[in-house]
């Protein structure tokens, strides 16, 4: 079992080529679109990412089939939703509402996209000399705050009133490409990787559960092995009734232990095992990644208020990422032109 390397994640983008396409009548993806070399090539980047051992079992390629192109078809379609890409630039800051939440400046701007390495070193790349801009998905951490502010309700002025304000924070470019395609390309590989890392991280903690079952099991014998040794006469009429409790609850230890053991797969059974885990995990990728739309009625001073509000407002939309029902970030696909990236030198940059 091992980690997907280099190689493997080439052969990750090469499917993608297929399922990173969108189709014209943005119509949803469905199994039966995924032409049978490209599924095939999925299942044997899974295997070779969780567990190449799963191919000693007959037939795992069709065990496999419906939880791979589940995942691929599910990745493929929740990907498609994110909108089309915002455009960030100084002039759109000042006329865009949408830029103005998730940014506190147009200094905030610059920051975050010209001290990104990714991006700095796609702009180098001397294939990419003659693009004016580049494509790459924004995330971004957001969060809800209440705070005490004034409200005007008429010709008064409330104040020490209870208010919502929305911050966005942690701001990263991530897949910088050419294009809109390539990004969407670029996200879903990352989410089916993500998805092949979890089901590894699921074996590899039911391995380590079962190694410490069998340290355990293995004290607890020789602990009652030396209990054992004691003998009978007066070594056994000397031990205190503490002692006796004691060795009473090692031998019920042993049982509660092998009980526990019995629920793990033997060494001979264990791809076989293994493979089932990841056929549920691939199956229902929907448990592990999912994207929420949500909408907020904000004030130019960033007050976030109803839709009935008497003072002037702008609706923003974003889509939150929930990843694995733990880590939650913003998402949005954005272009950034080249010429308002700041020069290297204004930033201690990581080589």
């Amino acid at each position: 079992m091992h980690v997907i390397l280099t190689g493997e994640m080439k052969l990750l983008s090469k499917l993608f080529d297929f399922i990173g396409l969108t189709n014209s009548n943005s119509e949803l993806f469905a199994k039966t679109d995924i032409p049978a070399n490209v599924l095939n090539e999925a299942i044997e980047c899974v295997v070779d990412g969780i567990e190449p051992k799963m191919r000693y079992f007959p037939g795992y390629k069709k065990i496999l089939n419906n939880g791979v192109a589940t995942s691929l078809v599910y990745i493929s379609n929740l990907v498609d939703t994110i909108p089309e890409p915002i455009f960030i630039s100084q002039k759109n800051f000042f006329t865009d509402p949408q830029l103005k939440v998730y940014f506190a400046t147009i200094a905030n701007v610059h920051d975050i996209f010209s001290s990104n390495t990714e991006l700095r070193d796609f702009f180098e790349a001397p294939e990419n000399s003659n693009l004016v801009e580049a494509c790459g998905l924004l995330c971004m951490n957001e969060t809800e705050k209440t705070v005490l502010g004034m409200e005007l309700h008429g010709d008064i002025i409330e104040r020490d009133v209870m208010q919502t304000t929305l911050n966005f924070s942690e701001h990263k470019i991530l897949s910088p490409a050419t294009c809109e395609a390539d990004v969407r390309k670029g996200i879903k590989q990352c989410i089916f990787d993500a998805l092949i890392t979890h089901a590894l991280q699921e074996i590899i903690e039911l391995k380590q559960q079962k190694q410490g079952l069998e340290t355990q099991r293995s004290l607890l014998k020789s602990r009652l092995k030396i209990r054992k040794s004691q003998g009978d006469g007066l070594s056994k009429l000397l031990t205190s009734a503490t002692e006796a409790e004691l060795f009473v609850n090692i031998e019920q230890q042993i049982v509660e232990n092998e009980k526990k053991l019995q629920k793990h797969p033997a060494s001979w059974d264990a791809p076989r095992y293994y493979m089932e885990i990841t056929k549920n995990i691939l199956a229902h990728p929907e448990n592990f990644i999912g994207i929420k739309a949500k909408s907020f009625n904000i004030t130019k001073l960033g007050i976030v208020t109803s839709e009935n509000s008497s003072q002037s407002v702008n609706t923003i939309h974003f889509n939150e990422i929930l990843i694995a029902n733990v880590l939650k970030r913003v998402v949005a696909i954005v272009r950034y032109p080249r010429n308002e990236m700041l020069p290297r030198k204004e930033f201690k940059l990581k080589f």
